[in-house]
């Protein structure tokens, strides 16, 4: 419980400054492939804020739980990342972008929080007051540990399950 709180609140961080344009909140789901070659689910929720046409920074809180080596693994990266896209005719929207995070992991109740990073690769395909997309993530949960990196493979949503706001 106290994990979901401390992401509530650092994604109400990112919200709150966020009022003076236009904010679009986000379901996500995905396949996370952990370290070791263990697959699982990841759901979260995101909030993108666009700064100009083709420059925007997103928030996210994400969770996964999954066993690896006979160990129960939760994991919840907390992240902030640069989006760059091209919007294209037809409503598509490549995306590039790179961010910073901070992971939270519990090994059989034990929990260790590191500070990380993640890139990404996506498109979002725009249909007025719907949007979706798909996006590749590579993520390292640990800057002390490189080596240790993992990926995801997402798709998400904004309008029909999430609210954009214009203050």
């Amino acid at each position: 419980m106290k994990k979901l709180l401390l992401a509530a609140c650092a994604l109400s961080l990112l919200i709150v400054p966020s009022f003076a344009g236009n904010l679009d909140v986000s379901g996500r789901a995905g396949v996370y492939n952990a370290p070791g070659g263990t697959t699982s689910m990841m759901y979260g929720l995101g909030a993108t804020y666009g700064i100009t046409p083709n420059l925007s920074v997103r928030g996210m809180v994400e969770t996964t739980s999954y066993t690896s080596g006979g160990n129960n693994v939760t994991y919840m990266p907390v992240s902030l990342d640069l989006i760059y896209s091209q919007p294209l005719p037809g409503g598509i929207s490549p995306y590039l972008g790179a961010g910073v995070s901070y992971n939270s992991t519990s090994t059989n109740g034990t929990s260790t929080q590191t500070a990380g990073g993640q890139a990404e690769v996506g498109v979002s395909y725009n249909l007025g007051g719907f949007s979706a997309g798909v996006e590749l993530r590579y993520m390292v949960a640990d800057f002390n540990n490189m080596s240790q990196g993992a990926s995801t493979y997402n798709a998400y949503a904004t309008g029909a399950f999430s609210q954009s706001f214009n203050i």
